[in-house]
């Protein structure tokens, strides 16, 4: 069930207050199901439109209509693919750094952590020139480690160890994979560009 309080309210908590939203994280107990409903699916959504909208006002080129939509797509895939394959290799090598594997912890961790980067990226797709307000989506990263704090059972040290591995995880794979489907939707734009 979709849960709009959710997306109001935990933005402002995690910039606000991270150590207190995570503890109110942990506390909620919510499904994956229920994040991705709630949270992450309209704030890809939210994006997407502001990729789209970016894309049709500032179109020096006089590309077609679409471009912009092919941008919103390579938009929502890259953050998509970023949180699950990020989640999905973190929960593989939590065992390792954290002495748990728990695929809803780590989903959560990535997730709420690009936190900054979604508002960032939310501003900068629809007004490209403010592209250096994207260096506030560091932030993100005292988040992450802010969620890595209440871990029982494990020690400081391997903490820090997991926080690097998750940090450059979500760096590698978005990294990653804005490229790649970047590449593919430019090939499919010029491929089908003629034709529209």
């Amino acid at each position: 069930m979709f849960d709009l309080r959710m997306l109001r309210d935990r933005p402002r908590d995690l910039l606000i207050q991270p150590l207190k939203a995570w503890e109110t994280i942990r506390l909620e107990n919510r499904s994956v199901k229920e994040v991705q409903i709630s949270f992450l699916l309209p704030v890809l959504v939210l994006i997407s439109l502001s990729a789209f909208a970016g894309s049709l006002i500032y179109n020096p080129a006089g590309l077609s209509v679409l471009f912009p939509i092919l941008r919103a797509l390579k938009q929502f895939i890259c953050f998509y693919l970023t949180v699950l394959l990020t989640s999905w290799v973190l929960n593989e090598l939590s065992a390792a750094f954290i002495h748990f594997k728990d695929y809803s912890f780590n989903f959560k961790l990535v997730v709420y952590s690009l936190t900054p980067l979604y508002i960032t990226v939310i501003i900068t797709r629809f007004l490209p020139d403010l592209s250096i307000i994207n260096i506030l989506a560091l932030y993100g990263a005292y988040i992450l480690y802010a969620g890595l704090k209440n871990i029982e059972n494990s020690s400081r040290k391997s903490v820090i160890r997991y926080f690097i591995v998750a940090l450059l995880s979500v760096i590698v794979f978005y990294l990653a994979i804005s490229w790649i489907t970047g590449s593919l939707l430019e090939g499919i734009y010029f491929a089908l560009a003629g034709k529209v």
